[in-house]
């Protein structure tokens, strides 16, 4: 019998072949990244991508360890995969989160192609929160998690986008929200960039088979994907039902300035939390306590 790993990658290898009612109408092999960002929707657009093309996944000796449904080609071996692999009469199929300079000069050639996807980081922020809450434990308050970890998602969201836009032809950064709102649209945005063109039938049943009620059901035996704890909502604007004024003015001002070494906003939340905990440490008995009021730090 197949051991766990050999039966994941037998399994990823033939849904890959089994997917070639979609060709490139050019011919011309490649190398695809999904290089979504962190919950923004890659795994969606992973999904769409194996629709568009019939991509075998890279060689093993190439790939992470820990996501054999999603093959990865390791950072530190992307020069080695490039130089080595002919990439130009197979095509390849990478799902990363690259975020490094030179990873985009790497993959800046003839015959790769990068995606990545767009979300509105406030709802990345929701989204990361019931990440970590469900899969990894944290037990802390929505609140907590984004003055401790939410906001500097933002600036590092900034950062990885402002990377790759602009980058060329060969990229292309599709949006969370428009596959939401007009997914014929932007699917046919996408598989323009591959040189593929879709027919209304194809394009809706790419959007039946990349469903959230058809993803949950596609990972459904694999634990780390369980029910809701992977794809929870899938909707927009869920932000709305966990943010306040406070930290919808930080959010603001750290997409606009980013964060500096000197973060004064951080710092009033950390002293007016330490004050509160102190206070409700007390007994009531002792009365009104004084001192800063408010869970949120007030807007610099």
């Amino acid at each position: 019998m197949l051991d766990g790993r050999l039966f994941e990658r037998a399994f990823v290898t033939a849904c890959f072949e089994c997917l070639p009612w979609i060709q490139p109408v050019s011919g011309v092999r490649m190398l695809v990244i999904c290089n979504g960002a962190i919950k923004s929707g890659s795994t969606w657009l992973y999904n769409i991508l194996t629709q568009l093309v019939s991509c075998s996944p890279p060689p093993e000796k190439y790939l992470t360890l820990n996501n054999p449904r999603h093959p990865c080609i390791r950072p530190d071996r992307l020069a080695d995969f490039l130089s080595t692999e002919d990439y130009v009469t197979h095509d390849y199929l990478s799902k990363n989160h690259l975020d490094k300079p030179q990873h985009r000069t790497l993959l800046s050639r003839p015959n790769v192609y990068v995606f990545d996807i767009e979300r509105d980081p406030k709802d990345v922020i929701v989204s990361h929160y019931f990440h970590e809450s469900f899969r990894n434990g944290y037990e802390g308050s929505f609140e907590d998690f984004y003055w401790n970890i939410g906001r500097f998602d933002v600036a590092k969201l900034s950062r990885y986008h402002a990377l790759w836009r602009d980058s060329g032809p060969q990229v292309y950064i599709s949006s969370y929200e428009k596959l939401h709102t007009d997914f014929a649209v932007e699917v046919r945005r996408i598989a323009g960039v591959l040189g593929v063109s879709l027919t209304d039938p194809q394009i809706d049943a790419m959007r039946e088979r990349t469903s959230i009620k058809s993803l949950r059901k596609n990972y459904e035996s694999e634990p780390r994907f369980e029910g809701e704890k992977f794809f929870r909502k899938g909707t927009i604007g869920d932000w709305k039902n966990h943010f306040d004024d406070a930290m919808l003015a930080d959010i603001r001002r750290v997409e606009e300035r980013g964060i500096g070494p000197i973060d004064l906003t951080y710092l009033r939340y950390r002293v007016t939390s330490l004050w509160q905990r102190r206070g409700r440490n007390r007994d009531s008995s002792r009365g009104p306590r004084n001192g800063p009021t408010g869970s949120t730090p007030p807007p610099a």
